[in-house]
């Protein structure tokens, strides 16, 4: 249930600091890279259960997913699109401890390696480098659309990754309320999206 903990700080956060965490961006970033590495170097500590279980890094990542299925006149999604680039960013370097521990116990020979969560990492790396601005200015339009694409991918593989290596029943309970939550959300936005678009095409 620390995820949806987390949810709910994120989601304040958003709303009420947004402007904060734009202005401040670098530094919270580098913050965050110091805080992930001290995680990992103490993972063995509680303290670091949330960075190397993946959950906080999990919590920014449903925000920037859940964003894009919100009506685009929601007062939410407007909150959340404002911080869309940076809590993408954050949830990438927040996500990386339990990536890597995991990689490096496979190569260890003390777990065997989990696909779906593996891809899912890969394919959040050209994500994570293209959401700098530096990088998104050098792209076309249709290049930058056609990468994005790629977030529903990981999305769905995501999904099976929590579904597949839950270690309680009430993350796994959470993680299906979230998760097609999103899904009805998104059909229902897309749906509505395409109704519009075929009216006004008449």
């Amino acid at each position: 249930m620390i995820v949806a903990a987390f949810l709910v700080v994120l989601t304040i956060l958003a709303y009420f600091q947004g402007s904060f965490i734009r202005k401040h961006n670098v530094k919270i970033y580098i913050g965050a890279i110091v805080i992930s590495i001290l995680a990992y170097i103490m993972k063995d500590k509680s303290i670091a259960v949330p960075f190397i279980k993946g959950f906080l890094g999990l919590s920014f990542f449903y925000i920037v997913m859940i964003t894009g299925a919100l009506p685009k006149k929601n007062k939410l999604r407007l909150k959340f699109v404002g911080v869309r680039r940076e809590y993408s960013i954050l949830g990438f370097i927040f996500i990386s401890p339990h990536a890597l521990l995991r990689i490096v116990q496979w190569l260890d020979g003390l777990r065997f390696l989990d696909w779906y969560g593996l891809i899912v990492f890969v394919l959040m790396i050209p994500l994570f480098v293209t959401s700098f601005v530096i990088v998104r200015r050098k792209m076309t339009q249709k290049a930058w659309k056609t990468l994005q694409s790629i977030a529903y991918i990981i999305y769905i593989l995501l999904f099976i990754h929590l579904i597949l290596n839950y270690t309680l029943m009430i993350n796994l309970v959470l993680y299906l309320v979230l998760f097609i939550g999103y899904f009805v959300l998104k059909a229902h936005y897309e749906v509505k999206k395409f109704l519009i678009k075929k009216n006004t095409s008449k």
